[in-house]
């Protein structure tokens, strides 16, 4: 099976640029990431976001790449589901007429907030977060996919009613959720939903046991669109010409990302008992953003270098049995990610993928003829 790509944005805006200016560059990038072959465009969602972060209307974004690309998958990376943030009926709405203009491409992945900012300006109380997603959920793919529905939970009651319109896919868009604890993996497989799993800087071995997790309590869901587990991990990402060169471009930026998570987990771990194995990845995070080693070849969410570099890089994690990888190309110049994004399609998605029409060493496909000769003079002379 190949492995998917996806270009996943926050829409990051560099300190002195504008924020306008910054929103135009995005579509540039999502229709140069179509061009050379991506699978996918995820976007973020963050509100009254500190440090650049500017993604508030992944949705209204979505809108307009339906009317300018014709092929690339678009996705919510992800969908906030308290429901001060997003009622679960506006997003079901929401998700159902942007399939609709994109041709049927549209793809909802869910998430609770993670960041304090943003729930106190929605006065979101952070130990309803997570049974607001579930629930919401819950009723969303309900409503997309049931004539008329009706629903009766803890957060939200709906006498009979219908969804209008409904999506142009059926039985509705892939669904699925971003996960970084062990309990949402495990649910998100029982509930038969794809999933972008993240170990939070914690290593290869902490991310295995979390896909193993998902793939352990995995039963399909015969209402809905999946068939087979999907499992995709967000990369923090940078490539150049060489190491060194990609290194020079990129470490800081990363590092500086992992920086900003360390300060912002610790205080969500104190607030509920949902959020509180947050706290076991301060160590690791906060390694990672000074260790440039630690964050590049051990925390398990960096993938930096030149392009056969990356490949080998990529290569560990499809090895755990992941189908995608979207690559965080923020944090630097708008003219380094359309390079970036450039480079992985010329380089990267073809080693994956379209092997056959990669051109390879001379040396190596005279090896593989060279081998095969023994079995053509045999099959010669068994012939004569």
């Amino acid at each position: 099976m190949s492995l998917k790509f996806g270009l996943w944005s926050e829409q990051e805006t560099q300190v002195g640029h504008s924020y306008a200016r910054r929103l135009h560059e995005l579509v540039d990038e999502a229709r140069l990431a179509e061009k050379m072959g991506f699978d996918f465009v995820a976007l973020s969602e963050q509100h009254v976001a500190l440090g650049g972060i500017s993604s508030s209307a992944p949705e209204v974004v979505f809108g307009y790449l339906a009317a300018v690309t014709e092929r690339i998958r678009l996705r919510t990376a992800v969908t906030l589901m308290p429901q001060r943030i997003n009622h679960a009926l506006r997003s079901a709405e929401r998700l159902a007429v942007s399939d609709i203009l994109s041709h049927g491409r549209m793809e909802m992945y869910c998430g609770r907030a993670n960041t304090t900012i943003a729930m106190r300006a929605f006065n979101v109380d952070p130990k309803e977060t997570l049974p607001q997603m579930e629930e919401g959920m819950a009723l969303l793919r309900k409503a997309m996919r049931e004539d008329i529905f009706t629903f009766e939970g803890e957060y939200y009651q709906v006498p009979p009613r219908m969804l209008v319109p409904k999506p142009l896919q059926k039985p509705y868009p892939v669904i699925g959720i971003a996960a970084t604890s062990e309990r949402s993996h495990a649910w998100a497989g029982a509930e038969g939903l794809a999933l972008m799993s993240a170990t939070i800087y914690q290593g290869f071995e902490n991310q295995q046991k979390l896909i193993d997790a998902y793939h352990k309590a995995w039963k399909r869901d015969e209402t809905g669109p999946l068939d087979r587990p999907r499992v995709g991990v967000p990369l923090f990402f940078g490539i150049g010409k060489t190491d060194q060169a990609a290194k020079d471009d990129y470490a800081e930026a990363l590092m500086h990302y992992a920086r900003i998570s360390t300060d912002a987990y610790p205080r969500l771990a104190k607030l509920a008992d949902d959020y509180s194995y947050m706290s076991e990845s301060v160590p690791a995070m906060e390694r990672a953003g000074r260790d440039w080693d630690y964050l590049l070849n051990h925390s398990g969410t960096t993938v930096c270098g030149s392009p056969d570099t990356v490949i080998r890089q990529i290569e560990k994690f499809q090895a755990m049995g992941i189908q995608e990888v979207l690559l965080h190309l923020d944090s630097v110049t708008h003219e380094k990610i359309m390079e970036g994004v450039e480079m992985v399609g010329r380089y990267v998605i073809p080693h994956f993928n379209d092997r056959n029409n990669v051109v390879r060493p001379t040396d190596e496909i005279l090896d593989g003829i060279r081998a095969m000769r023994p079995q053509n003079e045999a099959l010669a002379a068994k012939s004569a």
